[in-house]
């Protein structure tokens, strides 16, 4: 059962190096790590090209024009040969040892459609920030608290076969295309969470999901216009949205957002 890692990259050359260390050392061999780089112009090429001549057959180079992150992603899930897939940025890295533990899941539960795991939030020097440590999936709590906050996009496993039945990501999003991706490929699936640290979250100013980078791009605004239009389409999958119309919706959004507040204060600070 095949692995297939997908990453994108644009300028991450102090970063690389870590995520493709943190995927090759694994202990599971049967893998392919995709690698896009988006017209990167620092010395990231050299960096992948370096790890392809001491792992020769782990690493896939894809050189493109700079394109964005989201249609870098979809390139490499349409190389992607494995029948599990996977995505990891290039500032992020995965935990020891944890590759085997989801193969093995997978295999002894064929009814299983995706799994996911906790994650370590880090800086730019691998300094452990906090951990964060994520409630069962529920897809209700996804629509109304969104669903990049009850999964971390570098924590989660899938089938191949879902991404056939629901297609590629949604290249008009750039930056909640995560959360709007886990809105069809997760709808009426078995989801299972497992109590580990899959992988780490690099948090540092050029990131481009973190606070100050998006007041600079003054791209706010576009971040508000994602999460309305994932909620809206997410809502109308609901059996509730037959009789309760969406502008009427505002006591199911307060139930969850509460319901999960009351969780994570139930399990500790750090839940999400």
């Amino acid at each position: 059962m095949k692995i297939s890692i997908i990453t994108p990259n644009y300028n991450y050359a102090d970063y690389i190096g870590k995520t493709i260390e943190s995927v090759v050392t694994q202990d599971y061999d049967d893998i392919e790590h995709i690698i896009v780089d988006d017209g990167s112009t620092d010395n990231s090429v050299n960096i992948i090209k370096h790890y392809q001549n001491i792992y020769p057959g782990k690493i896939k180079l894809i050189q493109q024009e700079n394109m964005g992150q989201t249609k870098a992603i979809n390139v490499g899930l349409k190389n992607a040969s494995g029948q599990i897939i996977c995505w990891i940025n290039s500032d992020d890295y995965y935990s020891k040892n944890v590759f085997g533990l989801i193969v093995s899941n997978f295999k002894n539960n064929p009814n299983i459609d995706a799994i996911f795991g906790d994650i370590g939030i880090v800086d730019q020097f691998d300094k452990i920030i906090k951990l964060n440590k994520y409630l069962q999936f529920d897809y209700k709590s996804g629509v109304f608290n969104g669903f990049g906050k009850i999964i971390s996009s570098n924590a989660i496993f899938w089938r191949r076969r879902l991404t056939d039945e629901v297609g590629f990501f949604d290249e008009s999003f750039e930056y909640a295309m995560d959360s709007e991706y886990w809105s069809r490929l997760l709808f009426n699936r078995n989801i299972k969470k497992i109590k580990i640290t899959v992988a780490y979250f690099r948090w540092h100013k050029a990131a481009k999901t973190s606070k100050s980078h998006i007041k600079l791009s003054n791209d706010y605004k576009q971040v508000l216009i994602e999460r309305e239009i994932i909620f809206r389409k997410a809502y109308k999958k609901l059996k509730l949205s037959k009789y309760v119309p969406i502008n009427y919706s505002k006591p199911f959004y307060i139930f969850y957002r509460l319901k999960r507040l009351v969780l994570r204060g139930l399990l500790g600070e750090y839940f999400k």
